[in-house]
């Protein structure tokens, strides 16, 4: 819940993290001031790498190096002075909270740069956190990841916390690439050492079914070493889709062949329910089972054992929606960055492109909308919407 103030007192700014009060302009230009004249302060802002601010404790913005300005395009530090980091970066929740802006919204109770400043403050020893931040950059919004590291420092009896943002987008995009290959390659290998198992224990119609899903699943193994590839390239911004008509009834198949043999589907129920198999649309499949099997594999290992997961889909206005859903409500704090890049729940090191993969292939390559509805009476259900062919059928 929001601060509150009783009535005879004249009330706070509303913050749900960090204290939403700034210092007064002249507070602020006499702190400015005061980091300028420090030879020590002018040193380490030149000779410390990555992105570097100063600031005051009300977390304003009094220094910063020429990092920042590159980053941020501009050669006057004057605009990144008195306010604070996000709305410096232009991160998209700076402004969630009008009243307090940046560190002071709902959002900023789970950002790791408001974590570590917040720390460092009250601690007053270092602190380090990882800061996924999405910031508006020209009309379109960027996703980045920082290592921050938070300290104090005192110039002239003056308490100040000195911000480094190292950039480690490729080391986090090389370590998810690879978290997701070899998890995706485990799962496939596991069910297909199942199925050829199978083969040598049965015969007659069982034999012939599990020799189906053997190659069904020597096929999906090409398909996830050649995807590999492709999330790279989706990454770069280089993959190319390839569309063509699609079937929804090719999709209930593919649902239910794939997981039947799926380690994480073992003691839960799938349940695939489309009602219109016959609509068609005009897609890239490879991306849209992309986009399917991350939504039905996170909800299986959201689902206890015993649990169900159901596919569903259905037509309208020229629209075909698909549906996953499962009996867990997701957290508060989950589902504010739910959608964020390498965000994830897992203690280990998981597959946590998986929901931000959904929502940029699902937007960017397929022209569609990917969202979400939770609640505690209704579980958690993920959509994707697409544009089909109405007039063509299969």
């Amino acid at each position: 819940m929001p601060c509150s103030t009783p009535d005879d007192v004249p009330s706070a700014p509303t913050t749900y993290f960090a204290p939403a009060e700034r210092a007064a302009p002249e507070a602020v230009q006499a702190a400015v001031d005061l980091v300028s004249a420090s030879p020590v302060m002018a040193g380490l802002l030149r000779t410390l790498g990555g992105i570097l601010m100063v600031l005051n404790k009300q977390r304003q913005i009094v220094a910063v190096n020429d990092e920042l300005l590159r980053f941020l395009g501009c050669d006057d530090p004057q605009g990144a002075l008195g306010v604070r980091p996000g709305e410096a970066l232009r991160c998209i929740h700076a402004a969630d909270n009008p009243q307090g802006g940046c560190g002071t919204s709902r959002f900023c109770a789970t950002c790791g740069a408001a974590i570590a400043i917040i720390s460092s403050q009250q601690s007053r020893e270092p602190a380090e956190a990882e800061c996924l931040l999405t910031a508006k950059v020209n009309d379109h919004q960027e996703a980045f990841e920082f290592r921050v590291r938070a300290a104090p420092i005192e110039v002239a009896g003056q308490r100040l916390t000195i911000i480094s943002l190292r950039d480690i987008r490729d080391e986090k995009r090389r370590e998810a690439l690879e978290s997701i290959f070899f998890h995706d390659i485990m799962n496939t290998a596991t069910a297909l050492q199942s199925a050829t198992r199978a083969i040598a224990t049965c015969d007659g119609a069982e034999r012939h079914e599990a020799l189906q899903a053997a190659a069904d699943l020597c096929e999906r193994l090409i398909m996830e070493i050649a995807a590999q590839r492709e999330l790279i390239d989706l990454a770069s911004g280089r993959y190319e889709t390839r569309m063509r008509y699609v079937a929804c009834s090719e999709i209930r198949q593919l649902a239910r062949r794939f997981f039947a043999g799926q380690p994480v589907a073992a003691g839960r129920t799938l349940t695939v329910c489309g009602g219109c198999d016959d609509v068609v649309l005009f897609t890239d499949p490879i991306l849209l089972d992309r986009v399917l099997a991350n939504m039905i594999t996170n909800a299986l290992e959201a689902t206890p054992e015993g649990g169900e997961v159901r596919v569903w889909w259905d037509a309208e206005a020229g629209r075909v929606t698909f549906h996953v859903w499962s009996a867990p409500a997701m957290a508060p704090e989950v589902a504010l960055r739910v959608f964020q890049r390498y965000f994830t729940t897992k203690s280990q090191q998981g597959r946590g492109l998986g929901t931000y993969g959904m929502k940029l292939i699902g937007e960017r390559y397929l022209g569609g909308r990917v969202y979400f509805t939770t609640s505690e009476a209704e579980g958690t259900t993920f959509h994707i919407e697409l544009p089909s062919e109405a007039a063509e059928r299969a």
